[in-house]
């Protein structure tokens, strides 16, 4: 496991368009404004050579996933980490011109280590840790299965600007420090 900063439009962000709950938004936004960005707990990702969450079925429906997961990954090359938990924090983070913190999941003992991370108190917020990475894709697969398009953090972040899902002040520090 290792923690980095990255930029968004290296994560694939999770089906939460737009984010479910402004108020955690704007708390975050403000911690990014600050330059605190660092006193939180880092997002787990997974980066794609490690695995991808493709689903096993053989229907139609499975098939048009699969490829159009393969597809996105082919034409979206710097794309490279699949986001487990952290909308709201990477949006944040992205609306802030930040970098976003993450722990990068490279073994299953990493997520042994995340649930003790989440006793001592350095990690939090993370609620479905699996027990493997096998497990963690199943999962994943099984949360954008059905989805009409896959984007990065970058991404929904600008359609979110750009539909104006988030307040007025933060749509104008992300176009102002573009």
């Amino acid at each position: 496991m290792k923690k980095r900063l990255l930029k968004p439009s290296q994560i694939i962000t999770l089906r939460d368009y737009p984010v479910y709950n402004e108020q955690i938004l704007k708390i975050y936004f403000r911690i990014f404004q600050k330059n605190q960005g660092k006193i939180l707990p880092p997002c787990p990702v997974i980066h794609k050579s490690t695995a991808i969450p493709f689903v096993k079925g053989k229907d139609f429906k499975s098939k048009q996933y699969n490829t159009m997961l393969e597809k996105y990954l082919q034409e979206n090359p710097k794309a490279e980490y699949f986001l487990l938990d952290g909308g709201h924090k990477t949006a944040a983070a992205t609306l802030s011109h930040k970098k976003i913190p993450v722990l990068i999941i490279e073994k299953d003992k990493d997520f042994k280590e995340g649930k003790k991370f989440i006793k001592n108190g350095e990690l939090f917020g993370w609620y479905m840790i699996e027990k493997s990475i096998k497990t963690a894709m199943k999962e994943l697969a099984k949360h954008h299965f059905g989805t009409k398009r896959f984007m990065t953090v970058e991404d929904k972040v600008k359609k979110m600007v750009k539909n104006k899902d988030v307040p007025e002040y933060m749509i104008k520090v992300y176009k102002k420090e573009k």
